[in-house]
């Protein structure tokens, strides 16, 4: 269970930077692979708290370079509220793997030094929220 306001909130999968407009991202990225996400940048995965979660504060994320191999695809982005090692949007994989493989193809890239950083700064809007897996919540419940 998580705290947020006063209230118990259970299986809260993650916090996170939501994407607000995918189609222009996915015009501008067009996804390597068929499975697509493109959705979020995370903040906390399975977070004790919500307490200093800013839901609904729009803003925008710095894209630093693009990571894809024959498995995933992904965006390297400067989100200074995420515990990721290598903050990113994971843009797509294939059928079969899970977005969170994007850590390991990141790490992989950072260790081989192969990734090419953007020599033009490229920015993506995102609204700040919460996902129990199911559902995204951008806005105030009340």
């Amino acid at each position: 269970m998580v705290e947020t306001d006063g209230r118990r909130e259970t299986n809260i999968q993650y916090t996170a930077e939501f994407v607000v407009d995918q189609t222009d991202l996915l015009r501008r990225f067009p996804p390597k692979h068929p499975k697509i996400y493109a959705d979020h940048s995370t903040n906390i995965y399975k977070p004790s708290s919500l307490a200093n979660l800013e839901i609904g504060h729009n803003t925008q994320l710095k894209i630093l370079a693009r990571v894809y191999d024959e498995k995933g695809d992904a965006l390297l982005v400067e989100n200074p509220k995420s515990n990721n090692e290598h903050p990113h949007i994971t843009l797509s994989c294939v059928e079969g793997v899970r977005p969170v493989y994007s850590n390991e193809m990141i790490k992989e890239a950072v260790k081989e030094g192969s990734i090419e950083y953007f020599l033009e700064p490229q920015f993506v809007e995102v609204i700040e929220g919460y996902s129990d897996g199911k559902n995204t919540i951008i806005g105030h419940q009340g």
